[in-house]
C-alpha cells in the first residue's frame, strides 16, 4: 500500500488481507453512526480518457458524477480495498467520502453498496456477499432500484440522487 495516500482514512480502520481473499477495510476500533470514514484523494478524468486495460482499473475508478470518475493513484492505497455488500454498514458522504450508517465495532468489515456510485457498467460482477438481500449481480443499473432508493436514502452519490429524484418525478 502507498506510503504517501492521497487518500484520507480514518485512523480507526486499515486495509488489510481479507480472510476470503484480496483485501478489504476493517474497523480497528468502535465506530459511531455518522463518522467520517474516508475520502478518495486522486484526479478529476472525463470517461472518454479512461483505460479499462490499466493495472488496477476497478480498484483505481470511482464514479463522482455524469461521466467524470476520480482516478486514484497509481499505487495501491487503503481507499482503494473497499468491498461491496448488498447489505452495507458505510454510505457516501458527498461525491468522494464514505460515513458510517451505523454504529460498527472493532473487527467488522466496511463496506458499501456499489448501486450508491456507480451508474454505469464499468464494475459489473457477479455478488457472493451473503447477505440475505444479496442482488446475486451486481450491475451499473442497481442505482434504479427502488427498493435500494429508501434503503438508502441519503447515502447516494449527488449525481445518483439527482438521477434518482428524476426517476421519481416520472412515475408521479
Amino acid at each position: 500500500m502507498a506510503k504517501n495516500s492521497l487518500s484520507y482514512l480514518n485512523l480507526k480502520c486499515e486495509a488489510r488481507a481479507h480472510p476470503e481473499g484480496g483485501y478489504g477495510v476493517f474497523a480497528v476500533g468502535k465506530i459511531k453512526t455518522g463518522e467520517l470514514i474516508s475520502l478518495w484523494g486522486g484526479r478529476i478524468v472525463p470517461k472518454e480518457i479512461l483505460d479499462p486495460a490499466m493495472p488496477r482499473f476497478t480498484q483505481r475508478v470511482l464514479q463522482v458524477d455524469e461521466d467524470l470518475y476520480i482516478l486514484t493513484a497509481e499505487e495501491a492505497e487503503p481507499n482503494d480495498c473497499f468491498n461491496h455488500s448488498c447489505e452495507p454498514n458505510l454510505g457516501f458522504f458527498g461525491q468522494i467520502g464514505l460515513v458510517a450508517m451505523c454504529d460498527i465495532e472493532a473487527g467488522e468489515e466496511l463496506m458499501f453498496d456499489y448501486a450508491m456510485s456507480d451508474g454505469e457498467p464499468y464494475d459489473e460482477f457477479d455478488c457472493y456477499c451473503g447477505s440475505l438481500n444479496c442482488r446475486k449481480k451486481i450491475t451499473g443499473n442497481d442505482w434504479k432500484l427502488s427498493e435500494l432508493w429508501e434503503k438508502y436514502q441519503g447515502y447516494f452519490s449527488p449525481y445518483l440522487a439527482r438521477r434518482i429524484e428524476a426517476l421519481r418525478e416520472v412515475q408521479v
